[in-house]
């Protein structure tokens, strides 16, 4: 549901946000709107491991956390922007996919705040190893879009493991701690003193396909802009040069 005044009954039951209907497989769904309601739906061929709660031929509303619904609605509103204003960026290398795991973490996200934790929970000892070994993979693979499904299934866990292990250990989401990685990289191929037409390019390379959303964090993390740390290494540079 896109809308807070949203409201629907499936099946007998009445759905209200911040909840999202969840189906797997094939599920008959008797649906009633009394009003005109604004939803996105979202198509995944297979989400194998992630550890999404629901039963297969199902259909379920699944109560989430307001935060992290409202996320999620957003996430789906700026790839529709993207899509509607900006229609080329589409088609820089990698973006699709990025975009792919920005939907699916925060989907993440939301189930997770939907469900229990895994009831037979790992040993902090197991979680730190594991967390060790992603920090390894993601060093390993700089300047690489990854992404979790992937990194996942390289550690040979499920990305729910992977998710509860980095929160453990780092005291943040996977989505959250690849992120932080990521700016550091753009930072980093920023301080060399790339072009100042390059910086949506180097951007788009490390999966930031809004370049708003880009900018503010980059700002928060780094307290200027990303033309600023570009303006002062070019700086730098002719000081020395």
């Amino acid at each position: 549901m896109m809308d807070d005044a949203a409201s629907l009954i499936l099946n007998g039951v009445e759905g209200r946000a911040p909840a999202l209907l969840l189906v797997k497989g094939r599920a008959q769904c008797e649906i009633v709107e009394q009003q005109a309601n604004l939803v996105a739906l979202v198509n995944f061929d297979s989400v194998d491991d992630r550890g999404w709660p629901g039963e297969f031929d199902r259909a379920q509303l699944i109560a989430t956390e307001a935060a992290k619904f409202e996320a999620l609605r957003t996430t789906l509103r700026d790839v529709l922007m993207l899509a509607s204003h900006s229609p080329d960026t589409l088609a820089q290398p990698n973006v699709i996919e990025s975009i792919e795991e920005s939907i699916l973490q925060a989907v993440d996200l939301a189930m997770a705040a939907a469900t229990p934790a895994e009831s037979k929970r790992l040993s902090l000892s197991h979680y730190l190893a594991l967390v060790r070994k992603f920090d390894e993979f993601v060093a390993a693979n700089s300047g690489k879009t990854l992404y979790s499904a992937d990194v996942a299934r390289q550690l040979g866990v499920s990305v729910r493991t992977l998710h509860n292990a980095v929160v453990a250990i780092r005291g943040m989401s996977v989505h959250r701690y690849t992120r932080l990685r990521r700016l550091w990289n753009v930072r980093q191929q920023l301080l060399r003193g790339a072009s100042l037409q390059s910086i949506k390019a180097i951007a788009l390379v490390h999966g930031f396909w809004h370049m708003g959303e880009f900018t503010a964090s980059y700002r928060e993390l780094f307290g200027e802009t990303p033309q600023q740390t570009l303006s002062a290494a070019r700086k730098n540079t002719d000081s020395q040069s």
